[in-house]
């Protein structure tokens, strides 16, 4: 809604300007603490309102329980009161605007800023459902995003704690229709859990540039919510994945018993996905999208292209086992880029090669015959083994022997008798068989025993393996680049944007200039994450005291 100057009049210790919003219960107005000089929200009751009791007491309890929450992503309450049948409530004046605001001039938000905007929403509600409150009416209307960076839920105005049934019959259903959980507009009992299904809706809708629920009429909407499922987001938006798919299923899925049971994870969900984004400063990147949201989501754009092209390149680099991932890589780069030369002819060729590759493998045939030979030679092997030096007569050997014929070779070599460490001969032969130069054995008569004297095999020379650099960082052929010098108490494994480099505490590292995330970690050590922005020809450094994991 566009500001509208007015003439300024007087309500109790505040002075009124101009109007910047209205709603269905109150109209809302910038002004100005006399007091402290400084700019405030005032919300004023609709004067039809006023007679009604139960619209009065509504309005008194949003500012007593709004006035008990302290939390950076809900809106503060400064004053309440009435002044000549007027009925305010004095709230700090958010300087910036409301999705709603945004989502007339742009069709739908990037992704980060959507993420992040989702998340802090759901961080205050978390706040909020701990101290027994509920919203009711999540919309975009109702989220703020601040010129500094911030995102603030406002208007409590249909707020109630979980216990209050005093306005059950008037109010039991309040709420904007298209944001409404299944249970709401059935006027079935609610918990926080409504509050979680309108922000999903909220979610979809900023990623997508559609609604979930539709309906032309309220009865409509409310059929839609309660019986349809709506288009999966990954349809309306190619860069959508699975992850964001699921996170936006859990919260507005039908059956309340398998959304997110609470705000908390909600936060989680989110908070892990946005950890696959470069995003260095959240109040930064919100800040920019409100100055200039055009050149903000292009740039968002372009660094995605960017991170997916790099990958792509180190993984071709990587030899045919990643070639998938590779390919993968490209294609994410065309999802947003459907013209990019490079992506084309590197997946043309790599599709080509893929099929060379797989054209070129030999069928793979089972032997039978090669098959049972595995398993029956160790059998027959063992059998034979046994039968000869278990101390059998000879006729038990010939037995053995018995039926097999010469000309079978594989039978043969299966059958060679092994090697006999110890044998006897005649006392006649003694003289001929060596033996060891220095003790001579006693003549003895009949047969004597003697030992077989076997050379000793030569010492084969130890050969010492490679030792791999702990510090042969990857990617280090790059022409334009900047400096990481990273060390940790104590020494611990690092990697840059996903992949491995090695230990801390070694030379510096090159990066290309830009946006990088890098992660810390040693066994029984939380992980560390740090995000940078390295310059070219310039040195960043990195120095981290490694926390026990208890």
């Amino acid at each position: 809604m566009e500001k509208t100057s007015i003439a300024k009049r007087k309500i109790a210790n505040f002075e009124i300007h101009e109007l910047i919003g209205s709603g269905g219960m109150a109209n809302i107005y910038k002004g100005v603490q006399l007091s402290l000089a400084r700019p405030v929200a005032i919300k004023l009751l609709h004067q039809h309102l006023t007679i009604n009791k139960d619209f009065v007491v509504r309005f008194e309890n949003e500012a007593k329980q709004a006035a008990q929450l302290a939390h950076p992503n809900i809106v503060a309450i400064i004053d309440f009161g009435h002044h000549e049948d007027e009925y305010f409530i004095a709230m700090e004046y958010i300087d910036g605007q409301n999705l709603k605001e945004i989502m007339t001039r742009v069709k739908r938000l990037p992704l980060e800023v959507a993420l992040l905007t989702a998340r802090e929403v759901a961080n205050g509600l978390k706040y909020a459902h701990s101290s027994g409150l509920i919203h009711r009416d999540i919309k975009p209307a109702n989220i703020m995003l601040s010129s500094d960076g911030r995102v603030v839920i406002t208007d409590f105005g249909i707020a109630k704690t979980h216990n209050d049934l005093s306005i059950t019959q008037t109010g039991q259903t309040i709420g904007s229709p298209a944001y409404m959980s299944p249970e709401q507009a059935a006027g079935r009992p609610i918990d926080n859990r409504c509050d979680i299904f309108s922000l999903g809706i909220v979610l979809y809708e900023i990623i997508t540039g559609e609604r979930p629920f539709k309906g032309d009429t309220y009865q409509e909407m409310v059929t839609s919510i309660i019986s349809e499922n709506p288009v999966p987001s990954s349809e309306l938006r190619v860069d959508v994945n699975e992850e964001i798919e699921e996170i936006i299923h859990k919260a507005i899925t039908k059956d309340i018993e398998s959304r997110c049971q609470d705000a908390n994870e909600l936060v989680e969900r989110i908070s892990g996905q946005l950890e696959t984004f470069i995003i260095p400063s959240q109040e930064k990147l919100i800040s920019d999208y409100l100055k200039n949201p055009i050149r903000t989501t292009e740039k968002l754009r372009t660094d995605r292209i960017s991170k997916h092209t790099e990958s792509a390149l180190y993984l071709l680099n990587l030899g045919h086992g990643r070639i998938e991932d590779a390919i993968k890589e490209f294609e994410s780069v065309l999802r947003f880029d459907k013209n990019n030369k490079l992506a084309k002819e590197q997946l043309d060729k790599l599709k080509a090669s893929q099929k060379d590759y797989k054209a070129a493998q030999p069928p793979k045939k089972r032997n039978l015959f090669l098959l049972l030979l595995a398993i029956i030679s160790p059998i027959v092997l063992g059998a034979f083994l046994f039968r000869f030096v278990s101390g059998d007569s000879k006729s038990d050997k010939s037995e053995f022997y018995s039926g097999i014929s010469e000309t079978d070779s594989i039978t043969a070599k299966i059958i060679t008798p092994p090697v006999i460490e110890e044998f006897t001969v005649p006392v006649d032969d003694i003289a001929t068989v060596p033996l060891p130069p220095t003790k001579k054995p006693p003549p003895t008569k009949g047969k004597t025993t003697v030992n077989k004297v076997k050379s000793k095999p030569k010492a084969k020379k130890k050969t010492t393996p490679k030792k791999t650099s702990a510090y042969n960082y990857p990617k280090q052929n790059i022409r334009e680049y900047g400096f990481l010098k990273i060390s940790s108490k104590p020494k611990a494994a690092f990697s840059v944007d996903n992949v491995k480099y090695g230990k801390t505490g070694g030379p510096k590292v090159k990066l290309p200039p830009g946006k990088h995330t890098i992660i810390i970690e040693a066994k029984g050590y939380k992980t560390t994450k740090k995000r940078i922005y390295t310059e070219k020809n310039e040195s960043e450094t990195i120095s981290v005291k490694l926390k026990p994991d208890k």
